[in-house]
């Protein structure tokens, strides 16, 4: 049957410890970039989202699973039991952390097993120094558990083709399921496992038995039976929220590469693509020449790929293209450059090259800690602070843009101001339920949300030029006899107050 495992990469037992302890190293450095200045940034309006959905209620965190944000429903269930141990913003970003620090030696093993120790190693020390992965570390979102859990469904794949063990598919179908919960874009690392199988087999990468395809598709369909209610949501209700999602262009691609690279110079993304290439034309090399392992450069080719050209055909119908949501072949790409850097030779030309990787990319998460590079932060912690230290008695507040009050929510919590808005909407001061999720307030709603109240804090995100909802609502502000007073803008929110 062949092995995915190459010849030369399990270590002896003398190198062994030097080994794991070079991982353990890597491992450290990983996770002091993560917790670097993790809680100097706001919590912008997704991050507030998912602190606001897991303390919810069973039933209103249950309708709006089903209503509106089925995807990620895992983190929200981890994150609910997270929030039991502490709620500073270290706290409840450390979950991330967590997943971000377990994909680290889990993306050396994969390494290992596909490419070869020296290979797994230098995945590992790209991974715990990507800009794109420290970034999502830091985040109170499901990206960083996504990277965790398609790295360990791609090894119990491998694992699986190469035993035929029954075991090893349990948990193929166990972790890719979880992948799955984690995010929708996971099942395209499935398709692209499935592309890879028949690749493989096409080119003669490897042979597998017959029974190897049987034992595939009794997994897709007991995985696709363990994600049944994920498919009901997205047949009656869609994919989400995803309207903001614009068409891709050339650019596009480019910024997500740049992005996979780790968020630095263009040297730094010159340097990832001439080794991705270098590991591609080694895997191309080595499926030629039918070389043991060769099958393996077919999985993270396919594992890169697939889903790149999934999500850009569909974008031409509708945009779902998001570099955060392709964070899913962040591991096939640091690990196709780490095949191209472990192919030199003599072996000591890539000591300049993993330090100048290593260098560009401390250097993109230090950017990173500086300004963010794939969103526009909204500033919610300033403009609470703002807004409660220039609030009056009597005065309420509307978050036209509902997601703003999230995180508002945290930071008022926190806030020991003696006069705080009385919240109109979203939901009220008793906090809110499942249709607060949705929609702006309408014009008709004015007179009976602002009734009673001196002045009227309205807070939104940048809104469209003469955006006609909004010029509406502002209308029906002005028939009960409130007219703007006072504009303050901060980093993509904007605060107005509506004096009688």
């Amino acid at each position: 049957m062949g092995s995915f495992l190459p010849r030369d990469s399990a270590p002896k037992a003398t190198r062994e410890i030097a080994v794991w302890l070079s991982l353990g190293a890597i491992t450290c450095l990983g996770i002091l970039l993560q917790l670097h200045a993790i809680a100097a940034k706001s919590l912008w309006l997704d991050e507030g989202s998912s602190i606001t959905m897991a303390r919810l209620d069973w039933f209103n965190f249950l309708r709006i699973l089903w209503r509106r944000e089925m995807n990620m429903v895992l983190y929200y269930l981890l994150l609910r039991g997270w929030l039991h141990f502490g709620d500073s913003v270290v706290w409840i970003r450390g979950l991330s952390v967590v997943f971000a620090a377990a994909a680290i030696p889990a993306i050396f093993l994969l390494g290992r097993r596909l490419l070869g120790t020296g290979a797994g190693l230098i995945s590992a020390l790209l991974l715990s120094i990507n800009a794109f992965q420290v970034r999502y570390a830091q985040e109170v979102r499901s990206y960083s558990l996504l990277v965790l859990l398609v790295i360990v469904s791609t090894y119990w794949f491998v694992s699986a083709l190469d035993s035929g063990r029954r075991r090893d598919w349990n948990w193929y179908i166990a972790t890719s399921a979880l992948a799955i919960y984690a995010h929708f874009f996971a099942v395209l690392v499935m398709v692209s496992h499935w592309v890879a199988l028949r690749m493989i087999s096409t080119v003669g990468a490897q042979s597998f038995p017959g029974e190897t395809n049987k034992q595939f598709w009794r997994a897709v369909k007991l995985l696709a039976l363990w994600t049944s209610p994920i498919w009901i949501f997205i047949a009656t209700t869609g994919a989400g929220p995803i309207a903001w999602i614009r068409r891709p262009g050339v650019n596009d691609v480019i910024g997500l590469l740049k992005k996979l690279s780790g968020n630095a110079e263009i040297a730094l993304l010159i340097l990832y693509c001439v080794c991705v290439l270098a590991g591609l034309a080694v895997g191309w090399a080595s499926i030629a020449r039918r070389r043991e392992g060769a099958a393996g450069y077919v999985v993270l080719a396919c594992w890169l790929f697939v889903p790149l050209i999934i999500v850009s055909l569909v974008s031409i119908m509708r945009p779902v293209f998001a570099p955060r949501y392709l964070i899913i072949s962040l591991p096939a790409w640091i690990m196709l450059a780490a095949a191209g850097i472990n192919s030199l030779r003599p072996r000591l030309l890539t000591i300049p090259l993993i330090a100048a990787l290593v260098w560009l990319g401390l250097m993109g998460v230090r950017s990173y800690y500086k300004v963010d590079f794939d969103i526009g932060r909204n500033d919610v912690r300033s403009a609470t602070e703002y807004v409660l230290n220039h609030s009056q008695p009597n005065d309420g507040i509307i978050f036209y843009t509902l997601s703003t009050r999230f995180p508002y929510d945290y930071y008022a919590a926190y806030n020991s101001a003696m006069n705080k808005p009385d919240i109109l909407w979203p939901g009220n001061n008793s906090g809110v339920g499942w249709r607060d999720f949705m929609g702006v307030p309408s014009a008709a709603r004015v007179p009976s949300l602002v009734q009673g109240h001196q002045r009227i804090w309205v807070v939104t995100t940048p809104l469209p030029p003469n955006d006609p909802r909004f010029a509406s609502f502002e209308a029906a502000l002005n028939q009960q006899q409130y007219r703007l007073t006072d504009t303050r803008e901060f980093p993509y929110l904007q605060v107005q107050v509506f004096s009688r």
